[in-house]
Formats: structure tokens, sequence, C-alpha cells
């Protein structure tokens, strides 16, 4: 055995004043008194106790050196050579959302139990002369630093708080093993239910593994995305995927809410890893919060990690584009136009001469003379103006009128195919200078390049022009026809509303943000507040720790205020890798003997020495100092 504080043999040098204490006598006072018989009888007495009175004095003194050499010694903190506390030790605690799972027959989390654990460690055993403790959850983090102070590391354990990060368990060992980089007898303990994947190629020499729970059956919502709708210019689809991880299938319901009315329940039978994919369509024509709540059905036992049951998504408001149709009236073209979803038709007796944001103007065959600001779609013009001259039928000038190229690069032509197609009835077209040349596209000609279908996109309107007559030929009839309208249409309404994306918690958030603050405050789902600069018209948030609904407000501003807030953010797990509560490697939660030894704790030799000189104590004041005269 060997100390480790070598320094306090100087302490045994309080031997020498305890010494001379009691080799230092007591000077006796004289006093008078009337008669002496009393007083030889108590001599007498002394003198048949003389013996044990020296005894007792020297056993006073062995006693007091005794409990001085305890006390030097549990300063001295002797280890055995070949159990000596190691330099360093890096305890990592895993605080990934998979650890606040509880099982049912615990009261408490995963994580509670792993901080109670270290807790009882630290209380009973010196793992190391320098500790340090570190978190997994979602990025590596040093919770407290190296040091050999009890109190620190208590404080630093009890304030690890919960968070729904993915598990950053591998990256966190790397960090620890490059902190005690060059302590050969260093270790690494980790706290965690999972463990590393048997793929992984961290090494693991010096590093114990503390098992923290047991596995648990789990279903969750690992993917909630809202969409773009193939089928709706302006609608949405949401796309969700629910996965059972355990070890017999199992029955739950997907219910689906918009603000406070349920949308849909979709009933699901789960096989145990098979993961089962829905779209939700048509979820709503008013956007708003949608959530999805995965339900077990009724007897099913409770769930151990709600945080996986629910998702949630914004759904920007789809708005109601209107219409407006002058000139001759066409069958095909009307009929096309009534079937775009989310549109009000409108007749108006004159040509606008400023079409508003939300509509668009439909012009068949009479235009005017100066094409109105805004959003304008032209069909088999009649005659010219300020943007274009219009010729002769180009039938009447032997021109083949077929379509011989086209422009595929075009949000315009996107599943159009006009190749070869004869278009009767279409007239030359030249645009004029200069407001015919900006912004001008041919998106389909003849081949003399006679434009037969083109686009203008300028600053102050944007006109979409077809020189074909529909009552000749056959594209009227053709799946190209409405679907060239419908994109015409949904170039002219934008993205019809921002897509709002739902962030899981390791993606890293930056948001674009309408205000001239230089900071805004982020509000968590459960009231925390934080705030962050605003740079460029944009803030940079990183990872979000908890799931639910976080809001982004102006300084000063309450979340319970009329004023809308800037921005709404859904945040959802959305983690097969947390979800899965079965995933620890297979024997990861049998024991070493290493680890079982040093998971029960061992009180330090300090400790039983400190013990053992208070019993001392104790003896010599019964012995000794509990009477003072002899």
């Amino acid at each position: 055995m060997s100390p480790l504080n070598p320094i306090a043999w100087w302490l045994f040098l309080l031997a020498v004043p305890i010494v001379l204490f009691y080799i230092l006598k007591i000077r006796l006072r004289q006093e008078p008194v009337s008669t002496t018989i009393f007083w030889q009888q108590v001599f007498e007495e002394r003198r048949s106790r003389s013996f044990w009175r020296q005894l007792r004095h020297l056993i006073s003194l062995l006693l007091s050196l005794a409990f001085l050499g305890l006390l030097v010694s549990a300063v001295l903190d002797f280890v055995p050579d070949s159990q000596r506390k190691p330099a360093r030790c890096v305890v990592i605690v895993d605080n990934s959302a998979g650890m606040n799972a509880r099982s049912p027959s615990s009261s408490r989390s995963r994580l509670e139990q792993a901080k109670a654990e270290l807790q009882r460690l630290l209380g009973t055993t010196e793992v190391a002369r320098q500790t340090a403790v570190l978190t997994a959850g979602g990025q590596p983090r040093i919770v407290v630093g190296f040091t050999d102070h009890l109190g620190t590391l208590r404080r630093g354990v009890e304030a690890i708080p919960t968070t729904d990060y993915p598990t950053a368990l591998g990256e966190t060992i790397e960090l620890a093993r490059q902190l005690v980089v060059g302590e050969e007898d260093s270790t690494i303990l980790v706290y965690t239910a999972t463990g590393l994947p048997e793929t992984t190629d961290i090494p693991t020499d010096g590093v114990f593994f503390f098992p923290v729970g047991e596995p648990l059956d789990n279903m969750g919502i690992t993917r909630f995305q809202p969409r773009r709708s193939l089928g709706d210019a302006v609608g949405y689809e949401v796309l969700a995927e629910v996965i059972h991880y355990g070890e017999k299938p199992a029955r739950a319901e997907l219910e689906i809410e918009l603000g406070d009315r349920v949308v849909d329940v979709i009933p699901l039978t789960l096989e145990p890893g098979v993961p089962q994919t829905r779209i939700i369509r048509d979820a709503t024509p008013l956007g708003g919060l949608l959530r999805a709540r995965l339900n077990p059905v009724e007897g099913a036992p409770a769930d151990p990690f709600p945080v996986d049951n629910e998702a949630r998504a914004f759904l920007a408001e789809r708005q109601t584009q209107r219409i407006l149709v002058c000139g001759e009236e066409d069958f095909f073209l009307r009929k096309v136009l009534e079937s775009q979803p989310n549109v009000t038709l409108l007749f108006p007796s004159e040509i606008p001469a400023v079409v508003p944001d939300d509509a668009v103007l439909v012009l068949h065959r009479t235009v005017p003379e100066r094409i109105p600001r805004g959003n304008v779609l032209i069909v088999d013009p009649r005659s010219g103006c300020d943007m274009f001259d219009l010729g002769s039928p180009l039938a009447e000038m032997q021109i083949p009128p077929i379509v011989a190229k086209e422009d595929g690069e075009s949000p315009l032509m996107k599943f159009v195919h006009l190749l070869n197609l004869t278009v009767r009835g279409a007239r030359s077209l030249v645009p004029k200078e200069p407001e015919g040349k900006s912004g001008f596209t041919v998106l389909a000609e003849t081949p003399e390049a006679s434009p037969i279908f083109v686009h203008w996109q300028q600053p102050e309107r944007s006109v979409v022009l077809l020189t074909a007559d529909l009552t000749q030929g056959d594209l009227a009839l053709r799946t190209a026809f409405p679907i060239m309208v419908s994109q015409a249409l949904q170039q002219f309404r934008g993205s019809g509303g921002e897509l709002e994306k739902a962030y899981d918690t390791r993606e890293p958030v930056r948001l674009a943000l309408k205000t001239d603050r230089g900071e805004v405050v982020l509000v968590s789902p459960s009231g925390f507040r934080q705030i962050f600069p605003v740079e460029s018209g944009q803030v940079s948030l990183g990872t979000l720790p908890e799931c639910g609904v976080w809001q982004i407000l102006e300084p000063g501003q309450n979340a319970q205020d009329s004023e809308p807030v800037l921005v709404r953010i859904a945040c959802n797990l959305a983690s097969t890798e947390e979800s899965n509560l079965r995933r620890a490697p297979e024997n990861f939660h049998v024991q070493s003997h290493d680890v079982a030894a040093l998971r029960t704790g061992v009180r330090p030799i300090w400790f039983w020495l400190a013990l053992f000189a208070l019993g001392m104590t104790t003896l010599e004041w019964f012995l000794y100092q509990r009477r003072w005269v002899d």
C-alpha cells in the first residue's frame, strides 16, 4: 500500500504536544482544614487505586496517540498498489431522448436512475483523483471539468437536464478519450441504456458501460412532414410513418387533428420493426397546426416513452384564387378553369386596368391595346397590343403549324409534351421593342421559329400566351391543355403560402425573419425564453432540445398578445434510434465482474480510519475525560 498524500506524514509531529500535555503535572492547591482524620482515610483509598490511576492515564495517552495516527492515516489516504485510484476519470451520462423512458415497474426514468446510481457511486468510492462529467445528448457537453471536489461533482450531476436530443454517445466517448490522452491509468465510465452499435469502430478499451434500465416495447411516430400535393397546386400532403419496436404485433390508432377538430382516425396493425407509412391528403383548406397522436388500443399497457407518440406540422393557409374571364366565351377553356382547385370564376363586363394580386385575368381572343399590370393568361389572341404584334394564321402562310421545339426547363412545360402537335389556327407573333422583349421566353415554337406558347415575366406583370385556336385541331381535347392552364395558374399564384418545415431535434434551425429588430426572443414549449441576435434578416437557433411548438417573438412581446408571433416552429422527435428502446447490443445489460464490483461501491480506507478514530475518541472520553476528579 502507498499513500496518495505523502506530505501528511508531517502531521505526526502533533504527537509531541500531546505527550507534553500528559507529562505536565497540575500544581496542587493548599487549603487549611480543621482535622486530617477523614483525609487519611481518603489517602488510603487512593493508594489502593494508584496502579489503576496510572494505568488509566497511560491508556488515555495511548488512545490520544492512536487517534492522531488514525487521522493522519486517513489524510495520507492509503490504497493498495493493485487498486490505486486512476489519475483521471471521465463520467459520461447519456441524457438523450431515449433516457426519458420509464419502465412500468419503476417510477423513475432511465436518466433519473443513472443520476441516482452515479450519486451513490460518488458517495461511496473515490473513482479518481480528478473526475470530469460529460453528457451525450445531442452534442458532447462538459458539465463539470476535472476536479476532486465531491460537492462540485454532486451538484453537476444533479443539474444534468433532460432533453429530446438524439444520442451522441460515440462522439462523447471520443471527446472523453481526448481529455485523458496520455494518462495510462485513466478510466471512462458511461451511464446509458443503449451502448454503442455493434458495427461501430470506436475503441472501447478503458471504457466501462453501466447499463441503465431494461429493454422496453415502444411504438412511435418516426416521420411527420408536410409537402406540396402532386395533384393539387395549392394543396398539401402530410407524410406520417409509424414503427413498433417490440416482440409481438401491436394495434394502435393514428389520430389526426387540426386545431381542436379531428380530421381522421387511422387504425393500424403494427408488425415488430416494420414501418407503416400513411399519406394524409386534403387535411385542410384553411391551414393551421396539424397534430398527429398515436393512441394504443384500449387494454394495452402504458406507453413507456410518450414523447414520440405525438408529432406536429404547420400548414399555411390556402388562399382562394380569383379568375377574371373576359372576351369571347369558349366551352373548353371554361370547363378547364372550373376544374381548377380552390378558384373562383368571375366574369367582369370590362377588362380591368390593374389585376389584383390574388387574381388572374384570362383573355380569350379579345386583347386590349395595353395589357394590364398583374397576372394575365391570353388564349388565341386576334389583335396585337403594346407587348406584341400579331400576324395572319400560319396555315395561310403555307407553314405547317407543327410544334418542333419546346422548353423543357420551364416549370410551365412540366409534364407537357407538344412536339409534333399540329396547332391549327395559330398566328405569327412578334414581340415589340422594348415592352415585348423584356423577360420574354419562348416555350414552344414551329420549325420556322414562330412562337406558339410564350411567357413574359416583368416586374409589374406576368403574361402567358397561347396562340392556338381551341375550336380547331385537337389541343383542347388533349391532357396537355388542362395541364398547361393549371401550371400557368400555379405560376401566377407563386408558392401559395410558404411551406413551413417540421423540424426534428437533430436538425439545426436557421430562419429568415421579417423584422427590423436586432434580436428576437425564442420561447420553448415549456416557457423558457432565450434571446438570439438577428443578422441580415436571419436568425440561427441551432438544434432545439424540446419537442413541441416553439415561438419567435419580438422583444417585449408575450406569447398571449393579440399581435401575431413572428414565426412558429413545429419540432418533433422523429428518430428511429431514440424510439427503439430495444436497440442495445446483445448482452449489453449483462454486467461484467468489474462493472458490478464498481457499481456496488466500496467505502475508501480513509472513511473507515476516520470512523475508527471516532470510536476511540468516545472510548477515551468514557475512560478518562468523563470524570475530572479522581
